[in-house]
């Protein structure tokens, strides 16, 4: 925890206070909280915060498991505790259902959730996944492949719905055929039900578009039906760096991440949080803790002053920042109408070979559909 700090001139400045609203059953939580301190450190020492950073941690699991409410409530504790700015909540859900408190409250709030329906004054973005841009890398590496019939798993859930509805847009315009859908809640009941009515259809190749906890569920039931398709997913790939059970369960399956080994500031990222902590954690997670923490600092240097307003003010300055996540070219930017702060090759392909993901590409458009040349 971040002390009040004493300055040559013998005065006192106190911390600013960054809460964390940890929203979801976070496998990674402990990377994530030492990560980000860490990061903030190597700023306080770099000279680059105007003070310490002080982070307030509260853990308010809501949706899918649990309630909305409970990750209202973590916000509202935050908020009372004097926090400049919130990191969370982390998932579309629990997103969505905080905006009208975001925006009454008048603390900014720094996501991870893809979905475009997050989005207020006060609501900043730093996409752990993007639902419409993924369907458009998803249904383009399809048509790379030279795949054209598509089976196709919609999640019922807030995400899925935005997932599936992007997606066909994108397939419609490579010219690919889903020719099953399959339905499924976030707690399904007859998964294999739902796997045997796509494997019917003999598709080319499967889609996930969902937040991903069935997908965790599907090797054995390929196994059993002996049936391996091609098979991509949506940013729920990402849940292979949660647990090794998980990385072993999404074997063969190709998905949407945004760790490159391609960029040039990752690697001493890792490195340096790997020999701070005692322990690699070479996953997207550190990167994109890394990038928000760095996000904060320079809104918080950029801010005319130190109160929430300020440090939303702060932020909307940012330009150009350099990311750690994505591929090379990725960077940071915000503006008082634009908060989504990634831009650039922020996301791409990896797939899961040997239960290690292998980097496969960034977006490479299918020219000779997204030109519209038969």
């Amino acid at each position: 925890m971040a002390t009040t700090k004493t300055l040559p001139h013998g005065l006192a400045f106190a911390p600013v206070k960054i809460g964390v609203l940890i929203d979801i059953d976070m496998g990674t939580k402990e990377d994530f909280l030492a990560t980000l301190r860490l990061a903030f450190a190597k700023a306080e020492a770099a000279g680059r915060l105007p003070r310490a950073v002080e982070l307030i941690v509260k853990e308010a699991v809501g949706l899918p498991r649990l309630e909305a409410r409970n990750t209202i409530q973590g916000y509202q504790e935050l908020v009372e505790a004097g926090v400049l700015g919130v990191i969370g909540p982390l998932i579309t859900d629990n997103s969505l259902a905080l905006v009208p408190e975001i925006e009454r409250c008048r603390v900014p709030a720094i996501t991870w959730t893809g979905t475009e329906r997050y989005f207020g004054e006060y609501c900043f973005n730093l996409g752990n996944g993007g639902l419409a841009e993924e369907g458009a890398l998803m249904a383009n590496w399809i048509c790379r492949q030279g795949l054209r019939r598509v089976a196709m798993i919609h999640e019922l859930s807030p995400g899925g719905t935005e997932y599936s509805q992007n997606f066909r847009y994108f397939a419609q315009r490579h010219k690919l055929e889903i020719v099953a859908e399959g339905y499924t809640s976030q707690t399904p009941e007859d998964l294999e039900a739902v796997v045997r009515k796509l494997q019917a259809a003999a598709p080319d190749c499967l889609a996930y578009l969902g937040y991903g906890y069935p997908t965790i569920l599907l090797r054995p039931i390929f196994e059993g039906l002996k049936w391996f398709p091609p098979r991509i997913m949506t940013s729920a790939f990402q849940f292979c760096y949660a647990k090794p059970e998980w990385m072993a369960a999404l074997e063969g399956w190709y998905g949407i991440d945004q760790i490159c080994e391609g960029n040039p500031r990752l690697h001493s990222v890792l490195d340096h949080v790997a020999a701070t902590l005692g322990r690699r954690c070479d996953h997207t997670v550190t990167a994109l803790t890394w990038d928000t923490a760095m996000l904060i600092v320079e809104g918080l240097a950029r801010a005319p002053l130190l109160t929430p307003k300020g440090f939303k003010e702060g932020l909307e300055k940012v330009r150009m920042l350099p990311a750690v996540n994505g591929g090379p070219r990725t960077h940071m930017s915000l503006g008082p109408y634009d908060h989504k702060a990634y831009k650039g090759d922020w996301l791409l392909i990896r797939r899961i070979a040997g239960g290690k993901t292998v980097f496969v590409e960034l977006f490479e458009p299918c020219e000779e559909h997204a030109l519209g040349v038969s």
